[in-house]
């Protein structure tokens, strides 16, 4: 990039905003390539470019096209294409005007253009999405609907996820609790890549801010025999209108108590439950656990662990204890003893219940809260 000869070229934020809105792809391809994943699967997780991992960082879907946001599970927010080209690249603000307005010829306020500089592509208009994104109102009455579909995993139709479960040794299914925020509904809608739909049966599982307030819902696909769903992604979260938050949120299996304990997926919730008679709170992902909010009564957290190669439910549990540590709550993580079988690439504690039953979980039956 050059400056101009009638002093220094400084295009504002605005404008540079509406001639990159549609364009993202081709500017990440020129001036951030390490973001081009991450763009192409936007709203999903990817390599982060900066501290790498599996799935650390995402574009945000609704706005890829246009401002072109995302998150760093570690750094967090980048409200904009602006801010991501700045972390990555460690630009300064001015710079990643000066870049990403030059590479698309926008005039600053004097009328200046970076003169000589030529961008190593083509640009051009990302073509309209084929349908708009839903709104907030559709996505709430959406779940509404979905949820008011549900019954009981004790329910007579409830048999694919009593079979899905007894498969993997749970069960603990029939607490009342339970079926305030883990249910069965006969017939999810699936809709896959292609655009093209299905129904499946499947549980599902709603999702509860610190505030107390229904998020999203998560969706466990199955098969009417009790498999898991022949389909691309057999769990998949409900997107989440905009004014609703994330990060803390927990699926609560039971009333808060002073000791609480929590852990990734259901069936790890199920399965120590089904060992030791304690409930736990699923987070549904290292995201999640990574920013777990507990209730104000909550005084010690123990949390059940899943131990994989890359180490991403350890770091994701130790992420969790320092900050409640931090927070005056005391916490203990629960890691599963037994070594991660030649090809797989985890072992959890529904590989215990199942591998050893009952006594896989001796030792971890009493919690000291002074720990």
């Amino acid at each position: 990039m050059s400056q101009n000869s009638e002093g220094n070229y400084a295009p504002e934020k605005k404008d540079v905003l509406v001639a990159a809105d549609g364009r993202w792809h081709d500017i990440y391809t020129s001036l951030a390539p390490s973001l081009v994943p991450a763009h192409k699967k936007a709203g999903r997780g990817v390599s982060c470019p900066v501290h790498g991992g599996e799935d650390g960082f995402k574009i945000f879907r609704k706005t890829a096209v246009s401002s072109s946001g995302g998150i760093c599970r570690t750094c967090g927010v980048k409200a904009d294409g602006i801010a991501l080209l700045m972390w990555v690249n460690h630009w300064s603000f001015h710079h990643a005007l000066q870049e990403i307005g030059a590479l698309l010829r926008v005039k600053d306020p004097y009328g200046r253009s970076a003169d000589g500089f030529s961008p190593s592509v083509v640009i051009r208009k990302d073509p309209a999405p084929a349908k708009l994104e839903p709104s907030d109102d559709w996505l709430r009455e959406a779940m509404r609907k979905l949820w008011m579909g549900t019954v009981p995993l004790t329910h007579p139709s409830a048999e694919p996820a009593r079979l899905y479960l007894r498969s993997r040794g749970i069960l603990a299914w029939d607490r009342t609790e339970l079926s305030r925020y883990v249910r069965f509904h006969p017939a999810l809608t699936y809709l896959d890549k292609a655009g093209k739909r299905s129904k499946h049966p499947g549980i599902v599982c709603s999702l509860i801010d610190p505030e107390g307030q229904a998020v999203t819902i998560n969706r466990h696909y199955l098969t009417v025999k009790g498999e898991k769903a022949d389909i691309a992604e057999p769990k998949k979260m409900f997107p989440i209108p905009s004014n609703r938050k994330l990060p803390g949120c927990a699926v609560p299996t039971s009333q808060t108590s002073e000791v609480l304990n929590v852990c990734e997926g259901l069936e790890t919730a199920l399965s120590v439950e089904t060992a030791m008679g304690i409930a736990v709170w699923p987070l549904v992902n290292t995201f999640l656990m990574e920013t777990f909010v507990p209730p104000a009564c909550t005084k010690a957290v123990r949390i059940w662990a899943d131990k994989d190669r890359k180490e991403g439910g350890q770091k994701a549990a130790s992420v969790l204890k320092k900050r409640l540590w931090e927070m005056g709550i005391k916490a203990q993580i629960m890691l599963p003893d037994m070594p991660i079988p030649d090809g797989s690439k985890s072992v959890d504690w529904n590989d215990v219940l199942r591998e050893r039953g009952s006594i896989g979980f001796i030792g971890h039956e009493v919690y000291r809260v002074q720990r």
